[in-house]
């Protein structure tokens, strides 16, 4: 018993010492520091001295896991400053200056790279055309930054399954911007300051049947018709916008392709519509009367309530004070 335990030291001890071995000289590394889980560099002052890092190394010393490039004072990431580096997981988190980041940067291992962060910096812009340089990414976090606009037909991407836009200063995404990602899971467009979601905004086709939108803690007063077209996530987070009304467009077609999609998994999708400013007045709320003692519809519609208190059920014509005859139904379940 004695040996096999010694031996299975010897075997840790050897596989340490190859994990140690594969970082580059410390010396030549620095300001960056190595381990076996990949590279650290925290205390890089300057683009240049990150140039002058990545030279280091040889071919057995120059791929590794993981990069991270946090809280450091560098104002741009340009091409080449990596070297012939390679790395898996990249994140380029939390550098308040960072305002130009290119992903040419990335190049030398595209079909290496799974996961890029670039949360918590200063940029305005992206380069949402050369994401299709990266066959084998599945998370893109560009959450807290600056980004202000999300252009039509912005992201393609076969694998990737996490966007994170989050806290950014977002007032307007254009037609088709997340249409061509089909196993998209998580669409984190939470804390942005989105007010209209326009047509084809939020349209993604053939989505993946877990997907989950989080359009939460925004100023959404106006949702297209068609902002949703195609799209059937498991679960819509609109809470805490400042929606007024839940037009029968988009949100019946909605709820029935939701509903429909969620039986795959014997379960009920949601759409959060807690801490919106339902008024519960007007003919846009018509559609939900015939809905109003449906077990389903209620589950379906989180949070829903209006300014007295009650919620769904309490959904009447007169309440509403809207007599008009609606007849087109859709049968959600």
């Amino acid at each position: 018993m004695g040996r096999w335990i010694l031996s299975l030291v010897l075997v840790a001890s050897a596989c340490a010492a190859l994990a140690v071995a594969s970082c580059p000289d410390a010396t030549h590394l620095s300001p960056c520091t190595c381990d076996d889980e990949g590279i650290n560099c925290r205390r890089a002052q300057s683009t240049s001295q990150l140039r002058q890092a990545f030279e280091s190394g040889d071919a057995l010393s120059r791929e590794h896991k993981e990069l991270w490039i946090q809280k450091t004072p560098l104002t741009s990431f340009t091409a080449g400053v990596l070297g012939n580096f390679k790395f898996e997981k990249v994140h380029v988190e939390h550098n308040a200056n960072l305002s130009f980041f290119t992903l040419d940067s990335l190049t030398t291992f595209k079909e290496l790279l799974n996961v890029l962060s670039l949360y918590g910096n200063a940029l305005q812009t992206f380069e949402f055309d050369k994401l299709l340089r990266f066959p084998y990414l599945v998370s893109l976090n560009l959450g807290r930054n600056r980004l202000r606009s999300i252009p039509a037909n912005a992201f393609r991407s076969i694998r990737l399954h996490k966007l994170g836009l989050r806290e950014n200063p977002i007032t307007s995404i254009g037609q088709r911007a997340f249409y061509a990602l089909p196993n998209l899971k998580e669409l984190d467009l939470s804390r942005t300051r989105l007010n209209t979601l326009g047509p084809y905004s939020l349209s993604i086709l053939r989505a993946h049947p877990e997907l989950r939108i989080q359009l939460n803690d925004a100023d959404i007063s106006v949702i297209h018709s068609s902002a949703f077209d195609y799209a059937a996530p498991l679960v819509l987070n609109l809470a805490n916008n400042s929606l007024a009304t839940l037009e029968q467009n988009p949100f019946e077609p909605l709820i029935g392709r939701m509903y429909q999609n969620a039986k795959k998994f014997n379960t009920i999708p949601l759409v959060s519509v807690a801490g919106n400013p339902l008024t519960c007045r007007g003919c846009a709320y018509k559609w939900l009367v015939p809905h109003r003692y449906s077990t389903l519809v209620r589950a379906i519609l989180h949070g829903f309530r209006c300014p007295d208190g009650f919620g769904l059920t309490s959904i009447s014509d007169q309440k509403i004070a809207c007599w008009k005859n609606f007849w087109n139904f859709a049968n959600i379940g």
